[in-house]
């Protein structure tokens, strides 16, 4: 730049003639109400623990509404379904916005990767089933469904024995369509109603183990003779229910076991959970500690769209959740799952 220029630039900037760029901000759309406010309210409170307040704004996809629920099975927030995905396009329409953090129940994580994709914004989702552009905009805190299956078949290998069904309830059906070729050596069986449990007990008699994933609800290890015992028609319905069930009553111990992602307990860890104590007045779970694990990525990804997806495309990052990286799904790698007692 020439003497000159660089006079009449700072000239102008001192007369507040020059727009100065845009500050980097990090939008975050979260339900802050309704019947996923408790574990929004969280999560955006562990964002507010991770970034700096200037650079955040943040969104309510509940739009601080409360859903009543059905009569004879409670309910499953739907407003936000349709929300969340109008949020993330506002973003993608605000330049100073480089990245947004979303997608606290997994099909909003679908919707808002959807929509970030085609609006070319970086986003970190909380839960997601979805498969995006390799090396995309959208990169999901969990691990893809074919990885939870291979890490449940490699468990049940060890518990109850080699031969794993696969048993997708409801929207999981879609599965082996959205992943092709990505559950090899697994028998599935899917279940899109009550009445076809029965189809999938009697699957389950050449199986030893059986992983249950049913739509928002944690993924299920059974032993393959409790499974057909006790997987009914009645035990489909109770398990979309608001107040869902995953054990039975009765289910004798370590015959079912739930698959979670498990952070490790060390002194980063120990640290966020005194901070967010004292910040919000309780200890924070899953989701606050993802959401705190996504501010970590974002606090020092960059200050363009363009720094931010390379970034996260090719980074590695130490979190509160553990080393993460991201696959060329879009999905956190290393995972961190385990068997847990429900």
């Amino acid at each position: 730049m020439s003497a000159g220029a660089w006079c009449c630039g700072a000239v102008l900037a001192a007369a507040g003639l020059l727009a100065a760029a845009p500050a980097a901000r990090i939008g975050v759309e979260m339900p802050l109400a309704g019947d996923d406010g408790g574990r929004g309210l969280a999560a955006a409170a562990a964002i507010r623990l991770g970034l700096d307040s200037p650079r955040i704004v943040v969104r309510d996809s509940a739009n601080g509404g409360f859903l009543n629920p059905h009569r004879d099975e409670g309910s499953d927030n739907g407003g936000d379904l349709r929300t969340a995905p109008s949020i993330v396009s506002a973003f993608g329409r605000d330049r100073s916005v480089v990245a947004v953090v979303g997608g606290l129940r997994r099909n909003v994580g679908d919707a808002d990767a959807a929509t970030a994709e085609a609006r070319g914004l970086p986003i970190v989702v909380l839960s997601r089933w979805s498969r995006g552009v390799p090396r995309g905009n959208a990169f999901c805190l969990c691990v893809s469904p074919p990885r939870l299956a291979a890490f449940a078949r490699a468990a049940a290998r060890k518990r109850f024995g080699p031969r794993l069904l696969l048993v997708l309830v409801g929207d999981a059906g879609t599965l082996p369509a959205t992943w092709p070729n990505r559950f090899a050596g697994v028998s599935i069986s899917a279940v899109g109603d009550p009445d076809a449990a029965g189809a999938a007990g009697r699957r389950a008699a050449d199986a030893d183990a059986v992983l249950v994933l049913a739509d928002e609800r944690p993924p299920a290890l059974w032993r393959s003779s409790v499974f057909r015992r006790r997987f009914d028609a009645e035990y489909v319905r109770r398990l979309g229910h608001r107040d869902f069930e995953i054990v039975p009553p009765g289910t004798p111990r370590g015959d079912v076991t739930l698959v979670r992602e498990v952070p490790p307990n060390g002194a980063a860890q120990r640290a966020f959970v005194r901070r967010f104590r004292a910040a919000a007045g309780f200890v924070p779970g899953d989701d606050a500690t993802r959401a705190y694990a996504a501010a970590q990525i974002l606090r020092d990804a960059g200050t363009t769209r363009t720094s931010v997806r390379r970034r996260l495309a090719r980074g590695r990052f130490d979190t509160v959740a553990g080393p993460v990286a991201f696959d060329a799904d879009g999905y956190r790698e290393p995972d961190t799952l385990a068997l847990t007692p429900p």
